[in-house]
């Protein structure tokens, strides 16, 4: 199926994401925690809908009525890496699937969510070790 790998890989972001918690959190959970948890649980159910689309820590922080600050530390916290590392390994992920499809570069750059293709191109160099033009050939 289209993007089963994308999603099979969201699901195992999640898995990882309450693996990390429940090591973090051998004792049991306070009425504060549940909350912060319950925080994280909404953010990435939020970035998950809406990958391709401009997502800040301003942006997000605004829309959960919590100080950017509070965020981005519950967060990194959480989930083991920071919120704007993990929008992006979510986008590469997108594009590296698309790119498997066929879907020109270009196009899946702007259909992740990545701003311009020079970022997009950096970004999946760094993490992948190849350029995205060389995903369809693999």
């Amino acid at each position: 199926d289209f993007c089963s790998e994308y999603s099979a890989f969201g699901i195992f972001l999640q898995f990882m994401v309450q693996l990390n918690r429940t090591a973090l959190h051998t004792q049991p959970q306070l009425q504060e925690e549940r909350a912060v948890s319950n925080l994280v649980d909404q953010v990435l159910h939020y970035i998950g809908r809406h990958t391709n689309e401009e997502l800040t820590l301003d942006g997000l922080a605004e829309m959960f009525f919590v100080s950017k600050y509070h965020l981005s530390h519950t967060f990194t916290r959480e989930v083991g890496v920071s919120l704007h590392r993990y929008i992006t390994l979510r986008r590469l992920l997108m594009a590296r699937q698309l790119l498997s499809a066929g879907v020109p570069a270009g196009q899946a750059s702007s259909t992740c969510g990545f701003s311009d293709y020079t970022s997009f191109y950096r970004a999946f160099k760094a993490e992948y070790g190849i350029s995205p033009g060389a995903v369809t050939a693999e």
